[in-house]
């Protein structure tokens, strides 16, 4: 029995370039700055999942991205827990410099994961992008109070 791809190499490839392509479009960047915000993204939400939710994300992500998410991934050092609470902040930390002072990062990375897999988002993978898009959302509103601020009557 042969075995026949439904995908192959190269479109496997370029169906990962329009995701990289559509990324640097919504963040206005280029696209190999575009390429790490995906591979930070992904890694942090990998190293945060026991072993079963990252075999449930990493199935469904397309087979390059499944790629770049297991990318020097060690199952045996993996905290076995879903801890997402400090994700964004982890995150952002890891992120090039010159993409961080984007607000709406977060909102715009799970925008691009809603259009390209709207009914086969693994629920863990959604629970945290939507959560980094939520609490960027809340520090900008926080950030914004701040300065808008009045000055307190001493």
């Amino acid at each position: 029995m042969r075995y026949s791809p439904i995908l192959t190499f190269p479109d496997a490839a370029q169906q990962a370039t329009v995701w990289i392509r559509e990324l640097s479009e919504l963040l206005g960047c280029e696209q190999r700055v575009a390429y790490e915000v995906l591979r930070t993204i992904l890694h942090g939400v990998r190293d945060r999942l026991s072993v079963d939710d990252n075999a449930k994300v990493g199935n469904d992500l397309p087979m390059m991205l499944r790629g770049l998410y297991f990318e020097a991934w060690d199952p045996m050092k993996s905290q076995g827990h879903d801890d997402l609470h400090d994700l964004p902040a982890l995150i952002n930390a890891a992120l090039p410099r010159s993409i961080v002072s984007d607000a709406e990062l977060f909102p715009k990375v799970l925008k691009l994961f809603e259009a390209r897999l709207p009914r086969k988002r693994s629920n863990k993978l959604d629970i945290a992008l939507r959560l980094c898009a939520t609490t960027a959302t809340i520090g900008n509103q926080l950030t914004s109070v701040t300065l808008n601020k009045p000055p307190s009557a001493a």
